[in-house]
């Protein structure tokens, strides 16, 4: 890393998903000096243990929006970003959920299709014909979009910031943000591991370190760090492969394809426990108990799955919100801190709306409607202080990442 800038017009904070795009299209879209800073290589942080699936079936018209701009960014790389690959495979994805669950489920379809998703509702035979491997029995039907699938994050992130900095930006990793500084009211800059950057504007895009910056300054979120534990299968050699990306809302199973014979898995536990460090490994302890949920899971939804072992385990966390939506918006609305922009709680979403995060996130800091060819989108409803006023959003499937 180059020795900092004294000063610059924007410091965004955070190079993961969020960080990453907010960047490219500040620099892009205007001649402001931007810098991104993260405490460690792009990709380093929980942006790097992401599952990597993406799909727009949204209990609400906002986040539809942006995950319908999401995908056309991907779909339209060349043209919107003009640098690297966002490595996107089409796989589908498939909600299936129970008797309990189907008419939220067609309410989100008909949602979708409304606004342009191509989206349907499925029956339990349909199911069986799209991914052979699932068990149907027991299911009321499903959602399927056949443009769902995966991300490279890796790819994303690095081609964004590639892209902000042939647009001029600084990429400043590996370097620690110790504070955000503030004077008189207003932000000031950063104070950082090689000394401080001035700025009049500071976007916090850190995902679940956001309170270690945001506390000490006295801008309270309603954030929690709760951990997730992944695991990569291996299937044995000449298995039948799955093919589709699937959210079983009954087990709380969560799978999907990966390179090669591999599949990357998650079975949610009834409450994903509160940690302090967001990279820091499960207990033992926990990865057994996250296998036997696994396990029970893959045996009833998927029992013709066949699995060598596993190849690999991970453990992340989300930064969660109350309503599990993200929150975008100026701090000034909490706390007396002129400058500081917030796009942070992103409750497991991340990467499916980080395209059109910074598209929002820039067109707010820069005060237009909306930047470049971007459709203008109002976010308005993922204000920080939605939770004081006591107008969270709306979730179809009850508290959790499926929104």
């Amino acid at each position: 890393m180059r020795t900092p800038p004294a000063e610059v017009d924007v410091i965004v904070i955070g190079a993961g998903v969020s960080g990453a795009s907010i960047g490219y299209q500040l620099a892009r879209h205007s001649d402001l000096r931007v810098a991104v800073v993260d405490a460690r290589s792009p990709v380093g942080g929980i942006s790097g243990r992401t599952f990597g699936q993406i799909r727009q079936h949204y209990s609400n018209e906002l986040l539809v929006r942006m995950a319908l701009r999401g995908f056309h960014c991907l779909r339209n790389w060349d043209a919107e970003v003009g640098y690297g690959d966002p490595g996107y495979v089409r796989f589908g994805y498939m909600l299936i959920v129970t008797a309990d669950q189907i008419d939220g489920l067609r309410r989100n379809v008909e949602l979708g299709q409304r606004l342009g998703v191509d989206t349907r509702v499925v029956g339990p035979d349909e199911i069986a014909a799209i991914e052979p491997l699932v068990n149907a029995a027991g299911l009321a039907g499903g959602a399927y979009e056949p443009e769902g699938g995966y991300i490279d994050v890796t790819k994303m992130v690095l081609s964004w910031l590639g892209a902000a900095t042939g647009h001029g930006a600084r990429v400043l990793t590996p370097l620690g943000v110790q504070e955000i500084l503030v004077t008189d009211g207003a932000v000031a800059g950063v104070a950082t591991d090689s000394g401080e950057i001035k700025a009049p504007v500071v976007v916090v895009a850190t995902g679940a370190w956001a309170p270690d910056l945001l506390d000490p300054i006295g801008v309270r979120l309603p954030i929690e760090r709760r951990r997730l534990d992944m695991v990569t299968l291996e299937q044995e050699p000449g298995a039948r492969a799955l093919h589709t990306c699937i959210t079983d809302g009954n087990s709380n199973l969560v799978i999907r394809p990966d390179m090669g014979r591999r599949i990357i898995a998650v079975a949610y536990p009834p409450e994903m426990p509160e940690v302090d460090d967001p990279l820091a490994d499960a207990p033992p302890e926990a990865h057994r108990e996250h296998w036997v949920r696994l396990e029970k899971a893959l045996s009833e939804r998927l029992p013709a799955l066949t699995v060598a072992g596993i190849d690999s385990t991970i453990s992340g966390a989300y930064d969660i919100t109350p309503d599990y939506h993200p929150i975008l918006g100026w701090a000034s609305e909490l706390a007396d801190v002129a400058g500081l922009y917030l796009a942070v709680g992103l409750s497991g979403h991340g990467l499916k709306l980080s395209p059109c995060i910074g598209e929002v996130v820039a067109a707010q800091v820069l005060g237009v409607e909306q930047v470049g060819s971007a459709p203008r989108i109002d976010a308005g409803a993922l204000r920080p202080s939605r939770f004081a006023d006591g107008d969270l959003m709306h979730l179809t499937y009850g508290p959790s990442a499926r929104a």
